[in-house]
């Protein structure tokens, strides 16, 4: 008798501890996360080693990218190809196309002109933007972008887009140009008076022990040339 009590009481108690580990369980799925302040890791962005330099040789190598129209990625099918190659291009190939360029030529700078990405075909502006550059971003070389015509439209402004690519690693690209504070050349403030979002100046230094080490001997000028606006309306 006493026995069977004994077991009656060793079962009711792994009962008790499976339903509160179930408990416990249901509890931590449905409110843990709610309650719980997430620290989100902070990524910092990569920067290049500034100011940019000639090569001991003389020689500064720029690969130059225009009209990617990015869009959705391997949803987003290529334009201007054969029926035969129109199932299996898209935004990808132009991506793998980039990489193949940057490993063959060895740039020293990317310069992207406009229309990185296809207003159209871009569903999210951001994230075919992001896409766009990767290939840059993953070669850790400088680069810089401005806009095209097709690039704001969709979900960003221009403003938006070029602070977006202000941001990413290894970019040099400015929103407009910085000038120095009357008062105390220390400080620079950003240019407000000036049309458009993307102009900006990048200097390139002559290399390292030469009699032109601190001073710009190639200066890249880029220049925001607008959307579809006409001037007066």
């Amino acid at each position: 008798m006493d026995m069977a009590r004994e077991e009656g009481r060793w079962m009711a108690t792994l009962l008790y501890l499976v339903f509160l580990a179930i408990s416990v369980r249901i509890l931590h799925s449905q409110f843990f996360d709610k309650l719980t302040v997430h620290l989100d890791r902070v990524n910092i962005k990569r920067t290049p080693e500034l100011p940019l330099r000639f090569r001991s040789d003389g020689t500064f190598k720029i690969l130059q990218v225009a009209d990617m129209h990015y869009g959705n990625g391997m949803t987003t099918r290529c334009r201007d190809v054969s029926r035969s190659e129109f199932r299996y291009c898209t935004d990808l190939n132009t991506s793998q196309f980039v990489r193949r360029l940057i490993e063959a030529e060895k740039p020293d700078f990317l310069s992207f002109t406009g229309d990185n990405i296809f207003g159209p075909s871009a569903s999210d502006a951001a994230e075919s933007l992001f896409k766009a550059f990767t290939p840059a971003m993953e070669s850790r070389l400088p680069w810089a972008a401005i806009l095209g015509n097709h690039d704001q439209e969709s979900t960003m402004t221009r403003e938006e887009l070029m602070s977006m690519i202000s941001l990413m690693d290894y970019s040099v690209s400015q929103v407009n140009p910085f000038a120095e504070d009357s008062f105390d050349p220390r400080k620079k403030h950003q240019v407000a008076k000036i049309d458009g979002f993307g102009n900006y100046n990048i200097a390139i230094h002559g290399a390292v022990g030469s009699s032109m080490e601190n001073s710009s001997v190639l200066n890249l000028f880029f220049l925001d040339s607008g959307d579809r606006d006409y001037c007066g309306r």
